[in-house]
């Protein structure tokens, strides 16, 4: 009886010692130190591979995605959301086939690496934030460089719109952001006075 007490309380211990072991374990299984992308959207756009190496991105489109993602306060995005931004000019299939195109050339340059950057389904885009580092999810100094710096996509107002924005708003000017709202206001009031006008009944003379 006494044998059967003490190897089950030499059991109890040991189940204690592997529970607690792997509880110390596992936030480190989640996020390796030192394992994982560094992105820099301030000044010149940088990829850093986990190895350290930069990842070449020749892909305008890519590099906007990649912050189109970055600056989500859970870093995913709606498809619809992106491709309005980023291929608002075309129509909706050419859009969605433009979308799978960039994230097709995003999980090529990243595979050999064996960890995944970007999770993707039907509805949305989503940078793995458990495996990658963007300088913007952080305190920005106001002496930081220009968010996107030399980054342009001819003919897709919807993202040039987004990008003044983003940039007013790191750089702490929200005066002109608030009087470029202004503007669309007041054009869409005008617009929508003018159709009411429209729609009034000719002015009849009783005489």
């Amino acid at each position: 009886m006494s044998h059967s007490i003490g190897m089950r309380r030499r059991l109890n211990f040991f189940d204690e010692v592997c529970a607690a072991t792997d509880q110390q374990a596992r936030p480190a299984l989640r996020r390796p130190r030192g394992h994982f992308y560094r992105l820099t959207f301030l000044g010149a756009f940088q990829l850093i591979a986990p190895d350290g190496n930069r990842i070449e991105i020749g892909s305008k489109k890519a590099v906007a995605l990649l912050a189109l993602l970055a600056t989500a306060p859970t870093g995913e995005r709606w498809r619809s959301w992106i491709q309005e931004r980023l291929w608002g000019s075309l129509e909706i299939p050419r859009a969605q086939a433009g979308l799978r195109r960039e994230l097709h050339r995003l999980r090529k340059l990243t595979s050999p690496y064996g960890v995944s950057l970007l999770h993707s389904d039907f509805r949305t885009v989503r940078l793995n934030l458990v495996a990658a580092e963007a300088d913007v999810r952080h305190n920005i100094a106001p002496n930081a460089a220009e968010f996107l710096e030399g980054l342009d996509l001819s003919g897709e107002d919807n993202f040039e719109d987004w990008l003044r924005e983003m940039r007013c708003n790191l750089a702490d000017c929200p005066t002109a952001v608030d009087k470029n709202r202004m503007l669309k206001d007041a054009e869409y009031e005008d617009n929508r006075l003018l159709m009411v006008m429209r729609e009034l009944p000719a002015k009849r003379n009783f005489t």
